[in-house]
C-alpha cells in the first residue's frame, strides 16, 4: 500500500465562480512550459501511462497544479500530426494550492509530438468560495472501482450543475485515467447529493484509488437572500479565500470572513444597489471600523474599494438597504449631538418663557 492516508475519509471544501473570467495576458507555450520547469506558478504532471479505449482512442492523461498566487484559467495543448489539439483542464479554475486532472483522446495511429502542455494560462479575478463540502473515502468502491461521495452545499445561494472531478491512480501509484462524476443539476442551501465518477472500463482491474478531486459547478447567480423573501444583488470581486458570505438582516450588512491569496494582502472590491441618496455605509474590519476603505455611489452603485492585510480577517458593510448598526463610537457622538440639541433647545424655550 502507498504511504497515503488513504482510508480516510477526506473532507473538502469547495466553490464556484461567481462572476465571468476576467483574461490577463497569455504566456507564450514555451514561455509557459520554460516557467514550469523552473518550478514557475504552473505544475504539470504527465502521466507516463496511456492506454487505448473501446473506441479505439488512445487517452493520455494527467495533473496541472497551480503553485502561485492568483486563480488561473488553463487550456492544455497536444501537438499531433501538424496541429495542436486543445483541452480545458477538469476544473475550470484552479486556485492556488489547488489543482485539476486533464484528459487528451487521440485517434489511434496519429503521431503524437512530445507531450501535453500549457497552451494558455488566464488570470481568474474571483474570489473561492467556501460553499460546497465534498465528502467520499478515496479508496476505489465496488466492482466498478467507482469513486462515490456526497455534495453538501453550506452557502446562501444554490448551485447548478455541479460535477466532481479526479485523477485515477493504481496501487503502485500510476496515473491511470481521469475522470468526471454526473452531474447534480440544482443543489440548493442545505442540500446534499450524492456523487459518482467511473474509471474508463479499460483500465477498471487496475484502479485502487483517487486523488486530486474537485468540484466544477456553473456559476450561481450572485444573490444574498435577506430573510424576508427578498434579495440583494450583489459582485464581489477579489483574489482571495471568502467564506460565510451572508446577508444579517439585524446588522443590514453583508459580512464575510477573507484571507487574501497575495502574502503581502491585497484589494477586495464590493458593489451592490444605490437605494437612496443620502446612503450611509459603514465598513468594519475585525470589529473595528476600518477608516481607510473608500466607499462610492454614483446614483445606481455602492462601491465598496478596500485593502486586504495579510491573514484572516472578517468584513462587515453595513447600511446595505437601510440606516447601519453603527460601531459604539458612531452611536457615541450622535448621543451627544442629540444630547446637545435638546440642551439647545431647552435654553431657547426657557428665555422665550421669561420674556412674556
Amino acid at each position: 500500500m502507498p504511504a497515503l492516508a488513504l482510508m480516510a475519509t477526506m473532507l473538502l471544501l469547495f466553490s464556484s465562480p461567481l462572476f465571468a473570467l476576467l483574461p490577463a495576458q497569455a504566456l507564450p507555450p514555451e514561455q509557459q512550459r520554460q516557467q514550469q520547469q523552473d518550478g514557475g506558478q504552473l505544475e504539470i504532471k504527465n502521466s507516463d501511462y496511456t492506454f487505448v479505449d473501446s473506441d479505439g482512442m488512445l487517452n493520455i492523461v494527467g495533473v496541472v497544479n497551480n503553485k502561485g498566487t492568483v486563480p488561473l484559467s488553463v487550456t492544455m495543448g497536444l501537438d499531433v500530426q501538424g496541429k495542436t489539439l486543445q483541452e480545458q483542464l477538469y476544473g475550470r479554475v484552479i486556485y492556488p494550492g489547488k489543482g485539476a486532472p486533464f484528459k487528451f483522446q487521440v485517434p489511434q495511429g496519429t503521431e503524437v509530438s512530445g507531450r501535453p502542455y500549457v497552451l494558455e494560462a488566464r488570470e481568474v479575478r474571483q474570489p473561492f468560495y467556501d460553499t460546497l463540502v465534498l465528502n467520499y473515502t478515496n479508496m476505489a468502491v465496488g466492482e466498478e472501482r467507482v469513486l462515490s461521495g456526497t455534495v453538501r452545499n453550506d452557502g446562501p445561494f444554490a448551485m447548478h450543475n455541479i460535477t466532481v472531478y479526479a485523477s485515477v491512480h493504481s496501487e503502485d501509484m500510476t496515473n491511470l485515467d481521469s475522470v468526471r462524476s454526473n452531474t447534480i443539476p440544482v443543489l440548493a442551501p442545505g442540500e446534499e447529493a450524492g456523487f459518482v465518477a467511473a474509471p474508463d472500463p479499460a483500465v477498471k482491474a487496475n484502479v485502487y484509488y483517487y486523488s486530486c478531486a474537485g468540484i466544477d459547478p456553473d456559476a450561481p447567480i450572485s444573490t444574498l437572500p435577506t430573510g424576508d423573501g427578498k434579495f440583494i444583488a450583489y459582485d464581489l470581486t477579489t483574489v482571495a479565500k471568502v467564506s460565510g458570505l451572508r446577508y444579517d438582516n439585524s446588522t443590514d450588512s453583508i459580512s464575510f470572513g477573507i484571507k487574501h491569496y497575495n502574502p503581502a494582502g491585497g484589494p477586495a472590491v464590493l458593489k451592490f444597489a444605490q437605494l437612496a441618496k443620502n446612503q450611509t455605509v459603514a465598513v468594519m474590519l475585525d470589529g473595528s471600523a476600518y477608516e481607510s476603505a473608500k466607499v462610492a455611489m454614483d446614483g445606481r452603485t455602492v462601491q465598496v474599494d478596500l485593502f486586504i492585510p495579510p491573514g484572516d480577517h472578517e468584513v462587515q458593510v453595513q447600511g446595505v438597504r437601510t440606516i447601519p448598526e453603527f460601531p459604539l463610537a458612531y452611536l457615541g457622538l450622535a448621543a451627544a449631538f442629540a444630547a446637545a440639541v435638546a440642551l439647545a433647545r431647552q435654553k431657547k424655550t426657557s428665555k422665550k418663557q421669561g420674556s412674556v
